[in-house]
């Protein structure tokens, strides 16, 4: 009896997107997906399907109940880029915990990849490098004035997808650096002005982006520091992550 194989051939560049999709490492165990050998560079990763291309009946009957990302099991929102080890464990046996696990994985480099796809269409002024710059500034602690926690409007405004780790690090930024970064805001309009408005209708935009594809508080929260990130050439993560927080003390991000 021959049994019909739904896998199919990948294209060499459905596979570089797959591997870029991870940025070249397993997301799994964190695995290099590429080594050199005799000075080429060949790949180690293997295509795994997340919902099985070649479901077994107690595979069939394990999985019946559970979400699938697509009804084709060869679109690429069904597989991943991963080492052989990961894929073997993966495949034998599988389990819906695991199962479960990799769903999650994969629909969050599908969103990460549907928001940076957006970020041509989404600019920031320049004057915010300024900001950035600031923040930096070797002599900033003599500038800083501490903002009353009772002003604080992240925990009115966070709900229970913002773990607490990170609201707490939000608090403690808008805390130390609110003030600071507004009279940096305050020179920027006196010199052009208007532009902090400005800032933050960009700002807001590409919330409302990120809300339509994911309105999880974490997810929001660390695609608008990756969005400012790389909008002013990863000058400062850490920079970005405080600049985001004024806006979510100020604006309606969160609102």
């Amino acid at each position: 009896m021959i049994v019909e194989d739904n896998r199919r051939e990948f294209s060499d560049n459905e596979k570089m997107l797959l591997y870029n999709e991870i940025n070249g490492r397993c997301p799994i165990c964190g695995g290099v997906l590429v080594y050199t050998k005799n000075g080429k560079i060949n790949k180690s990763f293997e295509i795994a399907h997340i919902y099985p291309a070649n479901p077994r009946p107690e595979e069939k009957e394990l999985l019946k109940d559970e979400e699938r990302l697509s009804d084709d099991v060869n679109d690429l929102k069904n597989v991943i880029a991963v080492c052989r080890i990961c894929h073997k464990k993966f495949d034998t046996p599988r389990t819906v915990e695991e199962y479960r696990t990799w769903v999650r994985l994969k629909k969050k480099l599908i969103q990460e990849a549907e928001l940076k796809n957006t970020y041509s269409m989404f600019h920031v002024e320049t004057e915010i490098r300024k900001v950035l710059e600031g923040l930096n500034d070797a002599d900033i602690d003599e500038e800083l004035v501490p903002l009353s926690y009772e002003s604080l409007k992240i925990d009115q405004k966070s709900n229970d997808t913002l773990p607490y780790v990170i609201k707490r690090s939000i608090k403690r930024d808008v805390v130390d650096y609110f003030d600071y970064i507004h009279r940096l805001f305050i020179d920027i309009d006196q010199i052009t002005p208007y532009k902090f408005d400005t800032l933050a209708s960009q700002i807001k935009g590409f919330y409302y982006k990120c809300m339509q594809i994911n309105p999880s508080q974490e997810n929001v929260y660390t695609a608008l520091v990756d969005w400012l990130n790389e909008k002013t050439n990863n000058y400062s993560r850490r920079a970005c992550e405080i600049v985001i927080a004024y806006f979510i003390q100020d604006c309606e991000v969160f609102s």
